[in-house]
Parts: structure tokens; C-alpha cells; sequence
């Protein structure tokens, strides 16, 4: 039983949900958790070698250096698979280290990295019998201008090229130019067919954290005709990939996963519109002086302080006096009302099935909230208890502002969520690889099966 947030115009209320919880006896759902535990991993590696030294602070920069000295000294030559990487070769070296992989298992690595033009990797994982194409997330400031890329755009020009019906549908524009990006490229080199024709027992997964997930999810959409038993995980997309017709279609081959109060699988064009809305009305209603709101959370709070600090800090929603302040913000949305553009009249949101891994525990250890603890671990938040429960885009449809907001986000913090979820589910890679044709045919069902 969870509770989500409705809206009905200026009113807002909280309505009981039943989610579906992922059973450790439903073999789709130990499939899907396993899979999220094993290619988060894969996916994290595609952040190279600054996140490899960033988890890695006492040995990262020594075992990458001590990689390059030798190579050097071998004279060994650099992969020819490998493009982009810099003259170390720091980017294929944390790669190889953090997959524990042989170079002869990369069989493509574009590092180069500019607008609407994202590094991706595609490898072979023997141990799970699969050809995985990974896609980086949000490292750079030519990533950042991608994200921010936000107009919809349709899906009717890619759809008559790739092959499938985009009518009515559209998608995140900087997505969409970073997935074709990558489509052309594996079309032009063709390794990616080599591989598969190679390995015709191998399956074929799609990934990518963040931005990452989002371009795999549309690159998954145009290579889906070639490769029908692809599949895509995306970890923490960004919540305006597809609109509603598109995501719902995408189900059929694409799994989302959602750490707790993750922020960016909640951003929308809506949800953010939504957002700076509620505080610019939240600043108008305080009834105190500023600093004193400051001071409340600078002193320990109990749960009766906290229930009544609404009325003891701000004016009731209907009843807001008049201000100078309140009749800008009144100008300022009956201007945004124009001013209505097409990014208002498309809602955009997550793709495919979504998994939500809700932390159940808000112990010191189990919450990522002190910034001492947050250091020491370099940032890492490991939990111990976790809820896994299927979801619909409309249960991440608002911002929930938290002190793990961000951290949930963080790439390592996912896998390393997810590792403790599989584990705890008994879905350990070791047990799932096993059957792969049996495995294949789970995972190409329509739908799980529903567990309360």
C-alpha cells in the first residue's frame, strides 16, 4: 500500500495505491532483479576511468597508472576496437578492471563525447551469454546540453526508417539525436551484427544509466526490427523519454529501475513546472520572518513539531494575504498561460515496465542524509532494506524533495542497491545464468505475474 499525490487545479490530495510487490518465487521478477543487478554494474563501468578512481580513491590512479606502465614497456598496441581514449589508456583500463573482462571482449568502444553525441561500448558478457550495448550517462557539459534538450519531437520520421509506428508519438529531441547518433554508427560498422550472427544463442541487452537510459531506451525502439529478442534496462531514466503511447508499447522490451526519492526519473517538463510553482506560492505564504524558517532545521525536530509547523510557519493555501510579491507571481502565471508552447501540451515519461526500489528503513545506516558519512564513504550509500514494487510512470509524476535526492541518483549507489535487492531475493547471477533459453522465454512475457 503506498500514496500518491493528485492533483484537481489548485487542490491537491493523497490517494491510496496498491502496488505490486516483486516476489522472490515469480522467476520473472527474480529475472529482472538478477539482470538489474548484473548489467548496473556494466552500465556503471561506462563512466571510465574519473568514476573508477572516484570509488576507488586509494588504488584507482595506482592500478590505472601501473596498467599504462606496462603496456608502454611491452610496447603492447592500443585496441583497435577501442576509439577515443586517451593516451594512457585510462578509459579501456577501467573498463577491463572494473568488469574483471579481456580486451578481445570489447568489440567497439566510442569514447568521443559532444553534443547529441554520447560514448557507448558495446561487449560481450560470456557468463550471462549476452551482447550488451551500454551507453554513458551525464559526465560532460555537452551531456548536460543533451539533457536540457527537452522539446518533444515525433517519432514518425524515425519510425518509416526503422520500422515501426510512430504516429501520434514522441520523445525526448536530445535523446532521439544522440540514439541515431549511435544507430548510424553501428550501422556503419557493422560489429554489432558480426557479434550477434557470431553468437546466435546470445541474447542482446540495451543499457545506460541517466541520460544513458533514456538513449537506450529510444536506441532500443529503432534496432528492435533487427534484433527482436533485445531488451533494455534503464537505470534511473530521466522521466521524459516517451509520451504515454510509446511508453506503454515499450514494455513489451524495455525494464526501468528507480532508486526511492531519486529526483531525475521524476523531472518533467510538468513536474518541474509543478515544482518552482509550489515554492514561489510556498515563499508567499510564510507568515514569519525568513530566518526563522532557517532555524527549524537547524534544531532537532519530533514528529509532533514537525506536524504542526505548516500552520505555525506559513498562511492557509486559500487564505494568502495580499503582497506585492503575490500579485508578481500572479502576473507571472497568467503570463506562462500564454505563453503555452508545445513542451505543455506533450507530457513526456518513463519508459517501459518500472521497478521502484523503495528503502524500508530510516536508520542512520540505511539513509543517506549526514554529509560527514556521505564523505567517508566517498559518496556511496549502501542500504540493507529495500521493497522492490512494480509501478506505473504516474506513481514518479511529482518531485519528492528529500535529503537522498541526489544521492539515490548516483550510479554507484544504484548497483550497489540493487546488488543488495538481488541478493536478498536469492537472484544471484551465478544461479540465473544457468538456463538461458528457458530465461529468454521469461523474458519475453508479455506480462509478469501480479504479486501483492
Amino acid at each position: 500500500l503506498s500514496y500518491r499525490l493528485v492533483r484537481d487545479g489548485d487542490a491537491s490530495d493523497f490517494e491510496p495505491r496498491i502496488n505490486c510487490v516483486l516476489s522472490p518465487t515469480n522467476k520473472f521478477d527474480c529475472l529482472m532483479l538478477g539482470e538489474g543487478d548484473r548489467y548496473s554494474q556494466v552500465a556503471l563501468a561506462a563512466y571510465n576511468w574519473m568514476l573508477y578512481v572516484y570509488t576507488h580513491m586509494l588504488t584507482g590512479c595506482c592500478g590505472l597508472a601501473a596498467g599504462t606502465i606496462y603496456g608502454k614497456a611491452t610496447c603492447r598496441s592500443k585496441n583497435p576496437s577501442v576509439i577515443g581514449d586517451n593516451w594512457c589508456g585510462w578509459k579501456e583500463g577501467a573498463l577491463l578492471k572494473t568488469l574483471g573482462i579481456q580486451d578481445c571482449d570489447i568489440i567497439h568502444a566510442n569514447f568521443v563525447n559532444g553534443v547529441s553525441i554520447t560514448p557507448y561500448i558495446i561487449l560481450i558478457d560470456r557468463a550471462w551469454k549476452t551482447v550488451v550495448v551500454t551507453i554513458r550517462g551525464t559526465l560532460s557539459f555537452e551531456d548536460m546540453i543533451t539533457d536540457v534538450t527537452i522539446s518533444p519531437v515525433s517519432l514518425e520520421d524515425i519510425g518509416r526508417r526503422c520500422g515501426f509506428d510512430g504516429n501520434n508519438d514522441y520523445c525526448h529531441s536530445g535523446m532521439l539525436k544522440s540514439a541515431e547518433c549511435i544507430y548510424d554508427d553501428i550501422l556503419s560498422h557493422k560489429k554489432l551484427h558480426v557479434a550477434m550472427e557470431e553468437n546466435p544463442t546470445y541474447g542482446l541487452r540495451v543499457i545506460g544509466h541517466s541520460l544513458g537510459a533514456g538513449v537506450a531506451a529510444v536506441l532500443g525502439l529503432m534496432l528492435r526490427q533487427q534484433f527482436p529478442n533485445l531488451h533494455c534496462l534503464c537505470f534511473s531514466p530521466p522521466g521524459c523519454v516517451f509520451t504515454s503511447g510509446m511508453a506503454a508499447e515499450s514494455k513489451k522490451f524495455c525494464c526501468s529501475f528507480v532508486l526511492h526519492d531519486d529526483l531525475v526519473p521524476r523531472l518533467s517538463y510538468d513536474s518541474l513546472v509543478r515544482l518552482r510553482n509550489e515554492l514561489v506560492e510556498l515563499i508567499a505564504r510564510i507568515k514569519v520572518p525568513k530566518h526563522c524558517v532557517f532555524s527549524t532545521n537547524l534544531r532537532p525536530s519530533t514528529e509532533q513539531t514537525i506536524i504542526g509547523m505548516p500552520e505555525r510557519l506559513l498562511h492557509p493555501r486559500t487564505n494568502i494575504p495580499r503582497s506585492d510579491f503575490l500579485r508578481d507571481y500572479e502576473r507571472f502565471l497568467e503570463l506562462q498561460a500564454k505563453r503555452k508552447d508545445k513542451r505543455a501540451s506533450i507530457s513526456l515519461t518513463l519508459p517501459g515496465r518500472i521497478i521502484h526500489c523503495v528503502r524500508t528503513s530510516t536508520s542512520y545506516g540505511n539513509t543517506p542524509f549526514n554529509c560527514c558519512k556521505k564523505i567517508a564513504c566517498c559518496g556511496s550509500v549502501k542500504s540493507a532494506r529495500f521493497k522492490a514494487r512494480w509501478v506505473e510512470p504516474n506513481d514518479l509524476s511529482n518531485i519528492i524533495v528529500s535529503p537522498s535526492m541526489l544521492v539515490d541518483h548516483f550510479p554507484f549507489n544504484v548497483a550497489s542497491s540493487l546488488k543488495t535487492i538481488a541478493d536478498a531475493y536469492g537472484c544471484e547471477a551465478a544461479k540465473l545464468h544457468q538456463e538461458p533459453e528457458r530465461l529468454a522465454r521469461t523474458l519475453r512475457c508479455d506480462e509478469p505475474k501480479k504479486n501483492t
